[in-house]
């Protein structure tokens, strides 16, 4: 019996190694069977971001909603105070009047009415007589219709206090109610946020392990092409592209970029909550155009002072406040694209004694609010 060859025949030995390389891709695919899928964990991903997307979008409503309602507690408030000073003076005039009324009356009754004979003789003359008698009349009726007046004005005041203390107690049921709903909303969004943190986590390690079963496949392919004529290709894993919502490019709405955190649904003065982003900046830095759009809304108003829109071709509308002057762009109806200089960073309106910033708001659609720091983070900046 001879003996076996120490090496076996060319022919079979690239037979074998050809055989090597899809059991080497069936033991990763083998392995990445036990991983979380990318597929899958992408798309739980986005759904809580659309889940959250839209809560933010109701959020915002709320908040938008709850801050009306304060302006018209507020409003009901100063009129209510308003009817109270009105009501005082109105009782000081009506006592005033009843005084000297009262006066003439106890003066009457002491000297009793003078007849025409008494009128004529203390006057010296029929018709002086006549215009006393007229005076005395127009005197008395004056009287009666001043206290006539008094009166129904009075009433007239106290009815509307009436009026707005039940207004007061039906603004104030309306803004306790809203405040609710938004904590319930605030609990239900930070849910969101921690299931999709979770989510992107899954994602995170899909991808880690898709990426080393490809680094696996990639090896054991190269092994094999090292030891036969055959190869395999190595499929390198997918890009992850950034989308801008809306469709629509869109550029950091402050030049050269601020400084910002995530102050959404913050406190604010008087019961408001903060329905935007604030992004700080010295005084009279540049604001931009975040997209090509229209501007709508250019003046002034109590709470943002110089402020003003932009709707941009999808129709999503951007809220710019507390600036200290417009650049010569910015007129009602102009069209301007993205870049262009509208106004520069102040603290107008409410802003007064706090750091120069500028307050800014995503509106989709035209819509509520909705959350700014994630998407403004993503915008490139201007320089």
């Amino acid at each position: 019996m001879s003996a076996m060859p120490r090496t076996l025949p060319p022919r079979l030995a690239r037979a074998l190694c050809a055989a090597a390389v899809p059991v080497a891709l069936l033991a990763a695919a083998a392995t990445a069977g036990a991983q979380p899928s990318v597929t899958a964990s992408r798309a739980e991903v986005e759904r809580l971001e659309g889940d959250l997307a839209r809560l933010d979008a109701r959020v915002g409503a709320v908040a938008a909603e709850y801050n009306a309602a304060i302006d018209r507690l507020e409003a009901v408030r100063a009129r209510l105070l308003r009817a109270r000073e009105d009501l005082s003076t109105s009782e000081g005039n009506l006592r005033t009047g009843q005084r000297l009324l009262a006066q003439r009356l106890r003066g009457i009754y002491a000297m009793g009415v003078p007849t025409d004979a008494e009128l004529f003789l203390s006057s010296g003359s029929l018709s002086a007589a006549v215009d006393l008698r007229r005076l005395m009349d127009r005197i008395a009726r004056e009287d009666a219709a001043t206290v006539s007046t008094l009166t129904r004005e009075r009433a007239r005041i106290a009815a509307l206090k009436a009026e707005l203390t039940v207004q007061r107690a039906a603004s104030e049921r309306q803004a306790e109610a809203l405040a609710e709903k938004r904590t319930a909303l605030d609990g239900a969004v930070a849910g969101r946020e921690r299931l999709l943190k979770g989510a992107k986590a899954d994602l995170r390690r899909a991808i880690a392990a898709e990426r080393e079963r490809r680094r696996r496949a990639a090896a054991a392919a190269a092994a094999a092409r090292a030891q036969s004529a055959g190869g395999i290709p190595y499929l390198p894993g997918a890009a992850e592209v950034a989308v801008l919502p809306g469709g629509v490019a869109h550029v950091f709405p402050v030049q050269g970029g601020a400084n910002y955190g995530d102050d959404w649904m913050a406190s604010r003065a008087g019961g408001r909550v903060h329905q935007g982003i604030d992004l700080f900046k010295a005084t009279g830095q540049p604001l931009v155009a975040v997209a090509d759009g229209t501007l709508f809304r250019v003046g002034w108003n109590g709470l943002g002072g110089w402020r003003l829109w932009l709707r941009d071709r999808a129709g999503t509308e951007f809220y710019y406040a507390h600036l200290s002057a417009f650049a010569p762009a910015a007129k009602e109806g102009a069209t301007v694209t993205q870049g262009t200089v509208l106004g520069y960073m102040g603290t107008s309106g409410d802003a007064a004694g706090t750091p120069p910033h500028v307050h800014f708001e995503i509106h989709p659609a035209g819509g509520g609010p909705v959350r700014p720091y994630p998407i403004v983070s993503a915008w490139p900046v201007v320089r």
